[in-house]
């Protein structure tokens, strides 16, 4: 049972009975319905079922010559339509259950590397064939949480010219790096350095989180699992229709890259409001999408 089915609004599933006829009924009434036949083997197939407006269930698995589904796996998803960034390359891995794909890209914005869960294998599968790297292409970041806090924004810093052109230097410093330059990386070395003995010696007096306004840091053994801390940009509440439970959907600014988390409203502890901060437990998604022209 997939414990993040509480985020997006099915806290009272307690069997795996329950779950099972849930999928039947995402797979006997959907009509968003995607597929792909393998090089000589099975269809491979999705079946999305909305339950709300950005939220919903994806039900995978092969199809046998006689027509008959047999799932493999499924996963809750929550969509992002407000921001696609652009990456210069996408690395894919295989799960070793199922046909999930996880994805990874090196973002400039936050300096890391990120990885997500796919949450459209079948688009990457038809025109990649599960290659295990894309160059160029856009992502949209999404999230599943089951725990988390509002906390207070730190103080507002008003984007000057001077701090524009400080961060259009750093994500060039961490493009040469990554391109292997040596006085790039030494450059960048020594800016990690300097921050580091700066926080340290605030966080003799300070919080951490009055002095790091956003981060991403991986949780536990899973690589797309993370605690985020972020800028709330966007609230608004969503209604499972099937349970009629309440879903916070809430718009996480982290250093200009935008989030769509949702989470149970049993799950967040504190009000969620514009200007405040997010920090919680989330299961990192994204959309990946090819935007040059398919060729076979």
């Amino acid at each position: 049972m997939h414990r993040l089915l509480r985020s997006i609004g099915y806290s009272e599933i307690e069997y795996q009975e329950q779950v099972e006829e849930l999928l039947r009924l995402i797979v006997r009434d959907t009509k968003d319905r995607q597929f792909i036949r393998k090089k000589a083997g099975p269809i491979i197939t999705e079946y999305r079922g909305k339950v709300s407006d950005s939220t919903g269930i994806c039900v995978c698995g092969e199809e046998d010559a006689n027509g008959k589904f047999h799932v493999t796996h499924y996963f809750p998803y929550c969509i992002n339509e407000v921001q696609a960034r652009e990456e210069d390359y996408v690395a894919f891995d295989k799960k070793v259950a199922g046909d999930g794909y996880t994805g990874m890209c090196d973002d400039y914005a936050i300096g890391a590397t990120m990885i997500f869960y796919v949450q459209n294998v079948v688009d990457y599968m038809f025109k990649h064939e599960g290659e295990n790297g894309v160059d160029e292409m856009t992502v949209s970041f999404s999230a599943l949480s089951d725990k988390a806090n509002i906390i207070l924004p730190t103080v507002v810093r008003e984007e000057t010219p001077k701090t524009i052109i400080k961060n259009n230097r750093k994500e060039k410093l961490i493009e040469q790096a990554k391109n292997g330059d040596e006085k790039a990386i030494v450059s960048l070395s020594m800016e990690d350095i300097d921050k580091y003995a700066i926080v340290n010696e605030r966080a003799k007096k300070e919080d951490i989180l009055s002095i790091v306004e956003t981060s991403l840091v991986p949780l536990g053994s899973e690589s797309d699992l993370y605690i985020l801390v972020g800028n709330i940009r966007d609230v608004r509440i969503e209604i499972n229709s099937y349970t009629g439970e309440e879903v916070y959907i809430l718009l996480i600014d982290m250093n200009t890259i935008l989030v769509n988390v949702s989470i149970n409203k049993k799950d967040l502890f504190g009000e969620p409001e514009i200007g405040r901060r997010f920090r919680g437990n989330v299961w990192l998604q994204g959309k990946v999408t090819d935007t040059k022209e398919y060729v076979k």
